[in-house]
């Protein structure tokens, strides 16, 4: 069995080859892209988001927007050998969206890579005391808490809006197979109407790379929480193991010496060889000073 040690130990990512476009849409065309499922999403004219961004990547014309509650997904086939996939888009969180906990509970922007969650943060608009768990990477913040049109102004409705094309979770994440099939979602208890919340996403663009060296068994961004008293949840996405091989979350305090691993969860890797952990509790380490954790996989 293999080990992937965690937080001690992290696998560094291969440098990148030069990265080959494979979809790209504004969405200013006046029906939605061929790939694109939209469920009850729509183009929508971006009203006071326009022009938010950087030189050549702005808000502008419609984007996709969507109520929360709502898969929009991207399938792709036929795509050349590559070894990484890269993901970017403007993304606009717009009107009560309610972050993490308060009333309602829970608005979480969910992306899922094959099946395999590869970002699930939560996002909050309403009110500026509410916890919101997504942190922008330097410079992805492209306004907070702004009235830019909907429902607004004023009360809970304002807007907010990021680059993620500057989010490191969503760059060089290991694919290998000819297809993929992209969702996203914003998901929790607090989901409400298109009146009261929704999001909508521009300038989406995925882009393939290959690597000149085996990335191996590694970690893509990972995090461990305390949102209940002091049990810890750990979430993270392994790559590297064997497609559709088991992999085992384990816990320790102390490298396994006095306090022996313990099994958290054990659940299938995709056909890429991935693996999401989402949220998984670990109450035997409430209060611990420190937590270690690690996968195994075949």
């Amino acid at each position: 069995m293999k080990a992937a040690l965690l937080p001690l130990l992290l696998l560094a990512s291969a440098p990148a080859a030069l990265a080959q476009t494979v979809f790209s849409s504004n969405f200013d065309d006046p029906t939605v892209p061929a790939g694109i499922t939209a469920g009850t999403a729509t183009l929508t004219g971006v009203q006071d988001f326009a022009g938010l961004g950087a030189t050549g990547n702005t808000f502008g014309g419609t984007f996709l927007r969507s109520p929360t509650a709502n898969v929009v997904s991207l399938q792709l086939s036929k795509l050349p050998a590559h070894t990484t996939v890269n993901i970017a888009f403007l993304l606009a969180a717009i009107d009560s969206l309610d972050g993490t906990g308060g009333f309602p509970s829970g608005d979480y922007f969910h992306l899922k890579l094959d099946g395999v969650t590869i970002f699930r943060e939560s996002l909050a608009n309403a009110s500026p005391n509410q916890f919101q768990s997504y942190v922008p990477a330097p410079g992805a913040q492209l306004a907070r808490h702004q009235d830019l049109g909907f429902t607004g102004p004023g009360s809970y409705y304002t807007d907010s809006a990021y680059d993620f094309g500057m989010e490191p979770a969503l760059q060089g994440i290991p694919h290998t197979a000819s297809s993929l099939t992209l969702e996203f979602v914003i998901e929790g208890q607090g989901v409400q109407d298109l009146g009261d919340e929704s999001w909508a996403m521009d300038n989406l663009k995925l882009s393939l790379g290959n690597s000149t060296q085996s990335l191996g068994l590694r970690l893509n961004p990972f995090k461990v929480t305390y949102p209940n008293g002091t049990t810890p949840y750990f979430t993270g996405v392994v790559n590297g193991a064997l497609p559709l091989a088991n992999a085992t979350l384990q816990a320790s305090t102390d490298l396994g010496q006095a306090d022996p691993w313990q099994n958290l969860i054990t659940l299938p890797a995709n056909a890429n060889g991935s693996v999401s952990f989402l949220d998984v509790p670990d109450p035997s380490a409430a209060g611990a000073r420190q937590n270690f954790y690690r996968v195994l996989v075949p």
